[in-house]
């Protein structure tokens, strides 16, 4: 796979990672978090989300104990991600690293790939997080170093993620119209958000569905 179609696949991701990161930047400059911490968390922990939180952890004075302990609760999701890519991540190169640099993102776009060489698959895998590694990083960087100049409404830009999110999983159903699999997750989505506390929300409805693979990986 060439350079620009490795490049084409992750142009979604771009637009939702460039401006959160930018987003990011401004957050950490109104809470005073310094311009090297923020741009060294997008480059070293890369948690989205998490980041946010590490900010506002930061701000008051959290012990480093805390912000690992509650940073580790957030991106849990990702134990059960790593659990349906076995199989693409078996014998590839550069494995190490594209564990490292998962997101929710690149994991739904790994899922509507379908290459057959193990090099070529962790050569793109590795393009693909990387790229996106670095939109997130520019983003912060731009974030931060410009936020004094830049003064926007940023109310409900914390859903872009969602909304990409959304998007890709689309994608993944033209590539695999698998509509068991779709119905399943959306009837434990709406039964987690009915029944579920905030607090162990996306864990339990995360669990719901590793279950339910497990249990019918076979028919699936």
């Amino acid at each position: 796979m060439k350079f620009s179609e490795i490049f084409s696949l992750t142009i979604a991701i771009f637009m939702g990672y460039f401006p959160l990161g930018v987003a990011y930047g401004i957050v950490a400059n109104t809470l005073e978090v310094s311009a090297f911490i923020a741009i060294a968390l997008s480059a070293l922990a890369y948690g989205g989300a998490a980041q946010f939180m590490m900010l506002s952890f930061f701000s008051v004075g959290t012990n480093f104990a805390e912000v690992f302990i509650v940073s580790y609760l957030i991106n849990l999701r990702h134990t059960f991600y790593g659990l349906t890519l076995l199989k693409e991540y078996e014998g590839i190169k550069y494995r190490l690293y594209n564990i490292a640099t998962l997101t929710d993102e690149t994991f739904a776009t790994f899922k509507t790939l379908n290459i057959s060489n193990k090099n070529e698959r962790g050569r793109v895998f590795a393009m693909i997080n990387f790229l996106s590694w670095l939109y997130w990083l520019i983003g912060s960087m731009v974030g931060c170093l410009a936020a004094g100049f830049i003064s926007v409404d940023m109310s409900g830009l914390e859903f872009s993620l969602t909304a990409l999110f959304l998007v890709i999983v689309i994608e993944m159903f033209k590539v695999e119209k698998n509509l068991a699999v779709l119905s399943v997750a959306c009837l434990i989505s709406i039964l987690s958000v009915a029944f579920l506390p905030d607090k162990i929300l996306l864990v339990g409805s995360m669990m719901f569905c590793v279950v339910f693979i497990l249990a019918f990986k076979d028919r699936l």
